[in-house]
């Protein structure tokens, strides 16, 4: 942006954004941050991404040992939502908790098993006992 204004001049906020292949919004950010701030502003690294989590070490543990769980799992997302508000006050969006257990534990609640989990082994054996 600097050495096309340095080579051709003044130039509109428009033309500067369809020659940089940028949007105007950001041209127009830029600029102000190189009149208030100098080269050093533009160089400033501004992303986001420090927002604290919600889920504590310890919701968090528990919440990995229930999915292991085969027996007292959970069968939904709202479910896991409502236990996190219930059990550690922690009020998220059905989506956000969705999102985290698929991310971080690579969930899918929704998958049908291919065995019961109240099974009985012994009685599998006898069943399969030849006669």
């Amino acid at each position: 942006m600097l050495i096309i204004i340095k080579q051709q001049g003044s130039l509109s906020q428009d033309k500067l954004a369809s020659l940089l292949g940028s949007g105007p919004a950001s041209v127009l950010k830029w600029r102000r941050a190189y009149l208030t701030g100098g080269l050093e502003a533009l160089l400033v690294e501004n992303r986001g991404g420090h927002r604290k989590a919600k889920i504590t070490p310890q919701a968090e543990s528990q919440l990995a040992q229930r999915l292991q769980d085969p027996k007292g799992g959970f069968r939904s997302f709202i479910e896991i939502q409502q236990w996190l508000l219930t059990e550690f006050n922690i009020e998220m969006g059905y989506h956000a908790v969705n999102k985290y257990v698929k991310r971080k534990y690579g969930g899918r609640l929704k998958v049908s098993r291919k065995s019961h989990v109240l099974k009985s082994p012994a009685a599998e054996a006898v069943f399969k006992k030849p006669v």
